[in-house]
């Protein structure tokens, strides 16, 4: 019963895994009524040390994201950006992500998708 719960677990892990896999690339996204300069850009997702990781490319740059989640569908992390905080939203449908960036301006919305 011992070696069956390991294996269940580490089975689990491996399925995360796997599922964290197709999402590890370059996604093209566009940002409606963001400012210039940040309208558009890419979402680098990598694998760093075991973790899943992800650098936001934009005209003026790279910027971090932090504390970003993977739940299923659902990817949420948060970066700075000219000394703001934006907590992005996605939700993952095949090769596209959609969802909402939130702003000190509000909301908006983000579309992905994979290169």
């Amino acid at each position: 019963m011992f070696l069956f719960s390991i294996s269940l677990f580490t089975f689990s892990d491996l399925q995360a895994e796997v599922k964290n896999k197709s999402l590890i690339g370059e996604w093209l996204y566009t940002v409606s009524d963001a400012p210039y300069g940040y309208e558009k850009g890419s979402l680098i997702f990598s694998e760093k040390s075991g973790q899943t990781v992800c650098v936001i490319k934009v005209d003026a740059g790279e910027l971090e994201a932090s504390n970003l989640k993977i739940e299923k569908k659902n990817i949420t992390f948060s970066t700075l950006v000219e000394g703001n905080s934006i907590n992005i939203a996605l939700t993952r449908k095949k090769d596209k992500l959609t969802g909402s960036a939130q702003t000190p301006e509000g909301p908006k919305t983000l579309v992905a998708v994979k290169k």
